[in-house]
């Protein structure tokens, strides 16, 4: 186990692959370095070409993203080959040319580059390999600020894939760059108490640090050598930190794939605005092509259940969308067959929330509004050692890449909620027990993932930290706290 894996595929394996098998043999094609990082500067050397003639440079990738089914089922992550012409070049009358280019953002491991004539046949071909590395963007900051990580050059293998981020000797989460061109981004809180921390960043394709990745691992240093441990500082604040919040969020649209099927296929139309936001949020129902002066029932759908804990289990049968009558109101409409009415959205299981027009007990229209996270309770802020904290969310969805969100507490993993558990779904509620020196104590609730396919990465069930630009489906939030423990 460890850091290897014997069915995995080398770090130094080839991205993209299609176009390009061939093997070129009229020219030559040669850099100043075989191997590098994101944002190098290489120099590319052509010789023995035909002379004065025009070649594309291209270069072999993939495009990565993450597996989904029906929008809700995470089967892992999943590329495909990608080239892209990265220059046009010329050759001179003895047949040569040099062209300096800087390494863009891309996945680690070998791409080739092939040189290509007018024709579309290579002439040349060489590879380059891209080598993992990351970049802290600060060392100091006020005690419940963040540090910023960002990776470059992450996956797509499976063992360059998954980068552990440790605080203190305490795990934090993991970072991948599936759909980001192996770029990722985690955001560390500034914990305390204030002074100097230790912020790491190991490699292990089973989510968890793999403790002999610069001593004794096959696929060499983390980050091949390159700083990837750092002493930082926390400093006193000048303001108390920030209560409890959640990360700004995002225009959203809902999802069809999860509404539910109409009962008649009629001109009636169902539109709300906005289509996104917490509960609480006012928004404005309105309908067309209904009959005229009609009563037309607008129906809320929750989506109930639990997923499946076993592998023979389907894994879309545990999970529905059931009618909760009462919540929104009977509309009547116009002349014209129209309507228009202001709702609340309630507090609700987040994710696509299913609204339903019906007449008669028949469903004809529907729409849906993403419901996002909120904080509806958290207290008490302060108090001594063992006290009881308690956290309501709402709006966490049901779907398998946001239903088990996972409390961090100074930066060390704590454990996993479930939005489907106990007997009020409206809310996810769960009790903390303070601990730590008297000052300020940070909690962080993260996105995650349910379940992906076993050989594929672990992602599972850990701190999601480079949620902000590599999570899949939604750009989900996170939820912040911050707890005094007194004396």
């Amino acid at each position: 186990m460890g850091d290897m894996d014997s069915n995995s595929s080398s770090s130094r394996s080839r991205l993209g692959s299609g176009e390009g098998q061939t093997t070129a043999s009229t020219g030559t094609l040669v850099l100043d370095s075989e191997e590098g990082y994101v944002g190098d500067t290489i120099t590319f050397r052509g010789l023995n070409l035909p002379p004065n003639e025009q070649f594309d440079l291209r270069w072999q990738s993939v495009s990565g993203e993450w597996g989904v089914l029906q929008a809700h089922e995470i089967v892992g992550p999943q590329y495909r080959p990608r080239t892209d012409t990265i220059a046009t070049v010329e050759s001179d009358s003895d047949g040569r040319f040099e062209m300096e280019w800087a390494v863009p953002e891309d996945y680690g491991g070998d791409h080739r580059i092939r040189l290509v004539d007018a024709d579309g046949e290579a002439v040349a071909e060489t590879e380059f390999e891209i080598i993992p590395h990351f970049e802290l963007l600060e060392t100091t900051a006020e005690l419940g600020d963040s540090f910023t990580v960002r990776g470059y050059g992450i996956g797509p293998e499976i063992m360059v894939n998954n980068y552990p981020v440790v605080w203190d000797n305490g795990y934090v989460g993991f970072m991948t760059g599936v759909q980001n061109r192996g770029t990722a981004t985690a955001e560390i809180r500034a914990a305390g108490p204030p002074g100097k921390h230790v912020l790491q960043v190991w490699r292990s394709h089973l989510g968890i640090p793999f403790l002999q990745n610069n001593t004794q691992s096959p696929y060499g240093k983390v980050a091949d050598g390159r700083k990837r441990t750092w002493t930082v500082e926390v400093t006193e604040p000048e303001e108390p930190p920030e209560t409890a919040w959640v990360d700004p969020l995002l225009e959203e649209n809902p999802i069809p794939l999860h509404y539910p099927d109409l009962d008649e296929d009629t001109a009636a139309e169902l539109d709300i605005t906005p289509e996104c936001g917490q509960a609480g949020t006012t928004a404005v129902l309105s309908g067309s092509g209904f009959p005229t002066h009609r009563e037309v029932d607008l129906i809320w759908y929750r989506h109930e259940g639990h997923e499946p804990q076993g592998k023979n289990q389907p894994p879309d049968h545990s999970v529905w969308a059931e009618r909760k009558p009462d919540v929104l109101p009977t509309v009547t409409t116009d002349s014209e067959g129209q309507f228009q009415i202001e709702v609340e959205i309630p507090v609700d299981v987040g994710s696509t929330r299913p609204i339903v027009a019906e007449i008669d007990g028949r469903s004809v229209a529907v729409t849906g509004f993403m419901l996002q996270p909120s904080i509806e309770t958290f207290e008490p802020t302060s108090g001594p050692v063992g006290t009881e904290i308690e956290i309501e969310l709402s709006g966490i969805g049901w779907t398998m890449y946001e239903t088990t969100p996972m409390f961090v507490y100074d930066n060390d993993m704590l454990g996993y909620s479930c939005a489907l558990s106990g007997p009020n779904r409206t809310k996810l509620r769960t009790k903390l027990r303070a601990s730590g020196q008297p000052g300020y104590h940070f909690i962080e609730v993260y996105p995650a993932i349910f379940t992906a396919e076993e050989d594929d990465p672990d992602f599972q069930l850990k701190p999601h930290l480079s949620y902000l630009d590599n999570h899949p489906v939604r750009p989900l939030p996170a939820c912040h706290f911050t707890f005094e423990v007194t004396e």
